[in-house]
């Protein structure tokens, strides 16, 4: 069986001779179907971790459930799924109050620290799974994970049915905030995007007007001079968060959830405090989020068909990797098919 291998820094290989994984009681092995490339494989491919050296990569994927181990209830074979890649310790404080994603072992996970879905059989813990319903195809269920990431966002921010909001960074996530948004009655949804391709795909998804990044200033004119209740930075640079600051309006609430810069300014630091303005980061998401994401795709809340912009095979995958390590490209979301 052949699997997509992370090496180190700017190293993903195609290895041959993984063994059909053999399932503990407790766990079940999935077929492969549709796996997604994360904006985190590329961050680990570009600069060498925290993804570990020698683990199969992939952690937003789909497939159907071929074997189940005998301590395994209520999973059946054939079962359409996806997963929920954390593996939290189940004992620490976090994990106790309903915050896996903030488990002592964060980071800990499939296709990070342990063997993931890029290959085709992968066995994955029973208690993690998640059922797909009928009308939920292969590549929506491939892609609940980062939507569970933008429901999880979006939800910590506070956000207020009819609420206005801006969105900055029109990549994966940030266009699914934008349908999330949407979904949960924003009243208008502002998008500061400097790639005309992603720009149109803003629009299409829900967003009521794009802007450049230099043109921020004319969401406030739009917003009698007030600005959005919310901001959410999906890009995570100093210049994308003074951005935010000048954005948001007095009492309002900015929401980080990309955070890509080694090095962070913050010039504009003092209107935190002149406008009462409140910062949040988010990171990941909890279990039950995932069951939210499966229902908005389920009520075809969701549209992903404009976000994927490459099926590939597995062999493609280590050229692929280049190309997203190397922006600019006009890349969104890759899918790897193993149908």
């Amino acid at each position: 069986m052949k699997a997509a291998v992370f090496k180190g820094k700017e190293s993903v290989v195609i290895e041959e001779g993984f063994e059909k994984p053999i399932i503990e009681p407790d766990e079940v092995l999935i077929r492969v179907k549709k796996v997604g490339i994360c904006g985190s494989d590329v961050g680990s491919y570009e600069s060498g971790g925290p993804y570990l050296p020698e683990k199969v990569i992939g952690h937003e994927f789909s497939g159907d459930i071929v074997e189940i181990g005998e301590k395994v209830k209520k999973i059946k074979l054939g079962m359409r799924v996806t997963v929920n890649p954390q593996i939290p310790c189940y004992e620490c404080y976090y994990c106790l109050h309903d915050l896996e994603n903030m488990c002592k072992l964060q980071n800990y996970s499939y296709g990070t620290t342990e063997h993931g879905a890029m290959r085709e059989f992968f066995n994955v813990k029973a208690e993690r799974i998640h059922i797909l319903p009928d009308n939920v195809s292969y590549e929506e269920g491939a892609t609940v994970e980062p939507l569970s990431v933008a429901v999880y966002a979006v939800e910590q921010s506070g956000f207020q049915l009819g609420q206005s909001a801006a969105v900055i960074g029109a990549g994966p996530i940030g266009l699914m905030i934008i349908q999330v948004l949407r979904a949960a009655g924003a009243s208008k949804i502002y998008v500061l995007e400097p790639v005309e391709s992603k720009q149109k795909i803003a629009l299409d998804l829900g967003a009521d007007k794009v802007f450049l990044p230099k043109n921020w200033n004319k969401i406030g004119r739009l917003t009698e001079k007030l600005g959005p209740n919310h901001v959410y930075d999906c890009v995570g640079l100093s210049e994308t968060f003074s951005s935010a600051l000048k954005l948001v309006r007095k009492g309002g609430k900015i929401t980080l959830i990309g955070m890509h810069a080694s090095t962070f300014e913050l010039n504009s630091i003092l209107l935190m405090t002149t406008n009462n303005i409140s910062v949040r980061g988010v990171y990941g998401y909890n279990h039950d989020i995932f069951k939210t994401a499966i229902n908005l795709f389920d009520q075809k809340k969701i549209k992903i068909d404009s976000l994927i912009t490459s099926r590939i095979k597995l062999d493609q995958v280590p050229e692929m990797f280049k190309i997203l390590g190397n922006p600019p490209h006009d890349e969104l979301k890759v899918i790897v098919e193993f149908d």
